[in-house]
């Protein structure tokens, strides 16, 4: 279908606004909604085949019966939606939302308490004995809600509150989620008091829109600025909207200007008449086009005041129900108004996105069960599609009633890297449950490890000043650097003459200290600069011993790769004197994944991890080959290797008896297929 363009748009609230601002006087958006609407193929189109059916269904009922009815009364499920409700004011829309229920129960069926008033003046109105009756019933629809609207919850009103309803868009509101219900859409709508189409569509989700003053009666709900307001405060609007809905045109021909011989709404018992009324008109009422007859003016279709109007006529009703059948009944939701089948359902807040742990190597998914219909049957929880070799754990493992249930996808450090989709699954003795939630394994770890040059000690000459000395560290893993800390120690008969940066294999270049001439003969004494240390090396003594944030910023390393060489600098700024830079250390937080690739043995695992420094291995592997386990520290020394014989379903411990904590690689080697798996001993 296509958008209306920003043109037509402006132009309808040009048209509307053109109605100028709410006053004493009726206004109705409806011409001007049809004329956008027909501006649509698509819409177009279905309305054309509407009104087919339509025309054919009012002039069967006509031929037969003028009062014909056919069939059961028919039920309409209702959602109402305030966008810019208060959802704390909850309660209070919902009791607003049935209060117009019930308004327009009694208006359409010919029940509502001013009724009676017709009684007292129907003798002026020949041709017309009683008011319209239709054959129809409204209710608010309390299951089988959207599953795309968690707010609504099953056994509850289907009423939204902040919901953004067709996405806040203009002419024609539909919502795709709110497909088969009669959806009342209040919300602020400039001069008009509401609109409709002239005949709509509840199959697109389509919705009669209604001003925030004149939705349904009583006090309203003011912490949510929905107050009928006088003179339009009794929730004849949407009684009216809900007649041009379901194909009622005005009673009358014009809304000023107009004249007789226009052929009025083209319903037999509902006099012609050239012009809209406004106000509380006394009676007898003027005459129509056609005396003796005389307007109907107390009719929902003509423009008085809500205390005025009070019926519709039986032609009109007559349509109502031919549209309704015809048209509107096969596309109804079914099953929306009773209570629920006694059951639960789950649900997950589809707005968490749920990815990698940040401390651990767990996730956790959170859901809710709601019961309906007094179903106290206890529901225990399980779980397909999670990682191959993680854990899946439910906290509590099963309720009776509503709650919140926390599912724990563990050990992810023995999985494969990806995207997956898990099914959970709720169990009772008669219901069965599922929803979907996503996790993408695409884990990282943070592993800290010591890298000691070994070009150290390097002397520093005593000769004349400035002279640089560089101590070289070349890293082999190419990670993400996550942190870095530098640690040297110098010897120096005046340690104010010396100044220092780290380079790293980026190029980046970051000042740790300078000289400033202050500090005598004192050394530095395992000096560690860390960017996030409490004390900064400015201003600091001699000897320079503990961690202290340096000059520059380590921080604009944070995010390279690690690969590569890591350079100090020593510069001795002047002559002499003399010493040694007797070490250099960098320590290096490097980012790696946490799981790894597909693997390439069948059901490969290892668990648990992280772990102690004792793990087991399983796999399948039918190459008869013996399995050979190698185990490297991430500096590329092995610290670990055994052969084990191929038993076909293998599974083994492995011990590293009393290794430092750390990230280590673990090869498995069947002589066919091979697979490094990284691990974390803590």
């Amino acid at each position: 279908m296509k958008n209306f363009t920003l043109k037509s748009i402006f132009t309808v609230l040009a048209l509307l606004l053109a109605v100028t601002s709410y006053s004493q006087d009726r206004t109705c958006g409806m011409m001007e909604y049809m004329e956008e609407m027909l501006k649509d193929p698509v819409l177009a189109k279905e309305y054309e085949e509407n009104q087919k059916k339509f025309k054919a269904e009012v002039a069967r009922r006509l031929s037969t019966d003028f009062n014909a009815r056919g069939g059961a009364t028919i039920q309409i499920p209702v959602a109402v939606h305030f966008p810019t409700g208060n959802s704390a004011d909850r309660a209070c829309l919902e009791a607003l939302a049935q209060n117009q229920i019930d308004i327009l129960n009694a208006d359409f069926s010919a029940t509502n308490s001013d009724i009676s008033i017709w009684n007292s003046i129907s003798d002026q109105h020949v041709n017309l004995d009683a008011p319209g009756a239709a054959n129809i019933t409204f209710c608010l629809a309390t299951s089988n809600h959207p599953a795309a609207v968690p707010q609504l919850i099953e056994g509850q009103p289907a009423v939204t509150i902040g919901y953004n309803f067709a996405n806040g868009s203009g002419f024609p509101e539909m919502d795709a989620n709110f497909q088969g219900y009669m959806n009342f859409l209040v919300k602020p709508v400039g001069g008009v008091l509401g609109y409709s189409p002239l005949g709509g569509s509840v199959a697109n989700g389509m919705a009669v829109v209604i001003n925030t003053n004149v939705f349904a009666s009583g006090a309203g709900c003011p912490a949510s600025g929905i107050v009928p307001g006088a003179p339009y405060n009794l929730g004849r609007t949407t009684t009216h909207e809900l007649g041009h809905f379901y194909g009622l045109n005005h009673t009358f021909n014009a809304d000023g200007g107009g004249s007789c011989g226009g052929g009025g709404d083209g319903i037999a018992d509902t006099p012609e008449v050239a012009n809209s009324t406004y106000g509380c008109p006394s009676n007898p009422t003027p005459f129509a086009c056609n005396a003796p007859e005389r307007r109907l003016t107390m009719n929902y279709m003509d423009y008085v005041n809500d205390a005025c109007m009070y019926m519709f006529t039986p032609g009109q009703m007559v349509n109502v129900d031919a549209y309704i059948s015809s048209v509107l009944q096969p596309q109804f939701k079914p099953n929306v108004c009773g209570p629920g089948t006694p059951g639960f359902i789950m649900a997950a807040d589809n707005d968490i996105e749920y990815t990698c742990p940040n401390t651990d190597t767990s996730v956790d998914f959170t859901f809710g069960l709601a019961t309906i219909g007094g179903f106290s049957e206890t529901v225990t929880f399980s779980a397909t599609g999670a990682p191959a070799g993680a854990s899946v754990n439910f906290t509590p493992s099963s309720l009776s009633s509503d709650g919140d249930v926390t599912m724990t996808i563990g050990n992810l450090g023995a999985t494969a890297q990806g995207t997956y989709t898990i099914t959970i699954t709720g169990t009772s003795t008669s219901v069965t449950e599922s929803i979907d939630v996503t996790l993408d394994n695409n884990c990282t770890v943070v592993t800290c490890d010591d890298y000691v040059a070994t070009d150290t000690p390097i002397n520093i000459s005593a000769g004349p000043g400035p002279q640089n000395y560089t101590s070289t560290i070349t890293i082999i893993e190419d990670m993400p650097v996550n942190d870095v800390n530098v640690t040297f120690s110098i010897t120096h008969t005046y340690a104010g003459d010396i100044s220092s940066t780290l380079t790293s294999p980026n190029g980046t270049v970051v000042e740790l200290n300078t000289f400033d001439g202050a500090n005598g003969a004192d050394n530095f004494i395992n000096t560690t600069f860390d960017q996030e240390a409490s004390n900064s090396i400015s201003g600091a003594t001699a000897p320079y011993t503990g961690s202290f944030i340096p000059l520059g910023d380590l921080s604009l390393i944070y995010g390279e790769m690690s690969a590569g060489d890591w350079v100090l600098t020593v510069t001795d700024n002047f002559n002499g004197d003399g010493g040694s830079l007797d070490n250099f250390e960098i320590e290096l937080c490097l980012e790696d994944d946490l799981s790894v690739g597909e693997f390439n043995l069948d059901s490969f695992v290892i668990f648990p991890n992280p772990n102690n420094g004792e793990f087991t291995i399983k796999l399948n592997s039918n190459s008869g080959n013996d399995i050979n386990v190698d185990v490297f520290d991430i500096r590329g020394r092995k610290i670990f290797n055994n052969t084990f014989t191929n038993t076909g379903d293998f599974t083994e411990t492995v011990s590293l008896n009393s290794v430092q904590a750390g990230m280590y690689l673990v090869t498995v080697n069947d002589g066919n297929k091979e697979v490094t798996k990284r691990i974390i001993v803590e």
